[in-house]
């Protein structure tokens, strides 16, 4: 029986990510182990079918004591579980896995590179990121990319060379449940709009994520204010955290709704016409895919990820980062051809389904895997 542990920093990312992979590779006589932070979600792991869980205190943001303290005891657990097979990803468990891994000689050493930090951050932090990233593949045996614009940015900096690196099929770490996220009933699309207080003959633009600058929502609620003026039916719903504090949302504008985070995005998403991700940086944004198999028209960026997850002109349109003036012409585009977005989000839908469905992004995961142990 093959055993392999898999490390993140947060609970969150495997919840989100990785839970039903763990349980599907369980199902499939593997051995796996699962080490993460004992922090918010660490207890709703516990359950996960055939998966060990191990506690392993790691801190997200530089702290070389911390740091150096989280290494040992990567290193001792190693020592204790000798997994044939370890998948790192995120920034800080990257990096100490593979360090450790390396270190204890664990045979396959799988770096999971699931976005680009440093692509958000400048001057020393950019700097230590990127040196993060260098020593983290330099310990890994093999690297597995999210998207193939991921992949392409790190062979153009010189940080994979040609031949190292693997996308499993379009990308996607997760893929997408299809049944889940589907076209809403024109009861449920109604139920949904009602319960936001949205009118439903509004044309309702939506952004789910973090709301933090990185995302985009300056250049997101800059368009749409200049839209506004002319479509007095247009709103705008916000879903997920106020992180950083580093965006101004105007309090006074009624037609911007906020509604923080939430544990199931599908019923907001059945109140949207169009959904917007004008994010900076991804490494594979499952929002973007989640809208379409909702049979939303998308608008993203050219950013790293998000290019991967459209097909420009077809699902949607994709527009320059940080450029107001186009967002505002995409969004002008939609927000005035509804035969438009109807045909886009048909093409979505389609598009999702046939590449991006939660059962064959994971059994490509597992095929990739077996085949490393068995190499």
């Amino acid at each position: 029986m093959p055993r392999i542990l898999f490390g993140v920093t947060v609970p969150i990312t495997a919840q989100v990510f990785l839970r039903d992979q763990l349980t599907a590779l369980a199902q499939q006589d593997w051995d796996v182990h699962l080490a993460t932070s004992p922090t918010e979600g660490f207890e709703d792991l516990t359950d996960v079918p055939g998966v060990t869980l191990h506690a392993l205190p790691m801190k997200r943001p530089p702290a070389p004591l911390t740091d150096a303290v989280s290494l040992l005891r990567w290193i001792s657990l190693l020592r204790r579980v000798k997994p044939d097979v370890i998948v790192a990803s995120t920034p800080k468990a990257g990096l100490l896995g593979m360090l450790a891994a390396r270190f204890t000689r664990t045979p396959i050493r799988v770096y999971h590179l699931r976005g680009l930090r440093a692509e958000g951050l400048q001057g020393l932090p950019a700097r230590l990121s990127w040196a993060s990233e260098r020593l983290a593949i330099s310990c890994a045996t093999s690297i597995l990319c999210d998207s193939p614009s991921l992949l392409r940015k790190m062979r153009d900096l010189h940080l994979l060379s040609p031949r190292k690196g693997v996308v499993l099929g379009l990308g996607s770490c997760c893929g997408v449940d299809t049944d889940h996220f589907r076209p809403p009933s024109e009861a449920e699309r109604h139920h949904a709009r009602m319960t936001l207080g949205l009118d439903t003959d509004a044309v309702v633009v939506g952004f789910i994520g973090r709301i933090v600058s990185d995302k985009g929502i300056p250049e997101l609620l800059a368009a749409l204010a200049g839209i506004h003026a002319d479509s007095p039916n247009l709103a705008i719903v916000l879903v997920g955290p106020e992180e950083s504090g580093d965006v101004h949302i105007p309090q006074e504008a009624p037609w911007i709704h906020r509604v923080g985070s939430v544990e199931d995005v599908l019923p907001y998403l059945w109140s949207l016409d169009i959904f917007v991700l004008p994010s900076l940086r991804e490494g594979f944004p499952i929002s973007l895919l989640e809208a379409q198999a909702c049979e939303l028209p998308v608008i993203t960026t050219d950013a790293t990820g998000c290019i991967d997850a459209v097909v420009d002109g077809v699902t949607g349109l994709v527009v320059p980062r940080r450029n107001v003036r186009a967002l505002t012409e995409a969004l002008t585009d939609l927000v005035s051809h509804p035969d438009k977005r109807e045909m886009m989000g048909r093409n979505g839908r389609t598009w999702v389904v046939d590449h991006f469905r939660s059962e064959s992004v994971r059994s490509n995961v597992i095929g990739y895997f077996t085949a490393l142990a068995g190499a």
